[in-house]
Parts: structure tokens; sequence; C-alpha cells
């Protein structure tokens, strides 16, 4: 076949050819494009969880603060001074 008909066969070669590397543009983009879905996914789920723990914050920012139930550290001398003869010093 290839040396009567040479056109012929020369045509179905670079036909094969095409054919082939259309099918692995095919193959290879699908898979990015299953990919790129699937990280799309992933991102707005997690979102969708920052949304949530947004909107928790602010409602407990609409909340009233009672300052009067703050705790308080005493930063005095006395304080220090327990501490340093608790250990013997």
């Amino acid at each position: 076949m290839i040396f009567t008909h040479p056109v012929l066969f020369n045509i179905i070669v670079v036909l094969f050819i095409a054919f082939t590397s259309g099918w692995l543009v095919y193959v290879l983009a699908t898979r990015h494009a299953a990919q790129l879905r699937r990280k799309m996914t992933a991102l707005e789920k997690e979102k969708e969880n920052l949304q949530r723990h947004t909107q928790q914050l602010e409602a407990q920012l609409q909340q009233p603060y009672d300052l009067n139930k703050t705790p308080v550290i005493s930063l005095s001398t006395a304080v220090k001074l327990n501490k340093t003869n608790d250990l013997g010093l």
C-alpha cells in the first residue's frame, strides 16, 4: 500500500496523528477541569465555613459587654512579695 498509494498512506498517518493528539488534549483538559472543579468546591466550602464563623463573631460583638465581670489582675507589690516569700527566698 505504501508503494502503490503513497498519498493515501500519508493521509491515514496524518489523520491518525491528528486524532491521537486531539484525544490527548481532550483527556488532559478534562482532567485539569475536574481538578479545578474539585478545588473550587473545596474553596466554596471553606468560604461558607468562614462566613458562618464571621456571623458568629459579629453576633458576639452585638451582645452587650458587662465591664463588672471582667477579671482584674493585681500588679501591686504585695502580691509580688507574697510570691517571693512562698519560694523561700
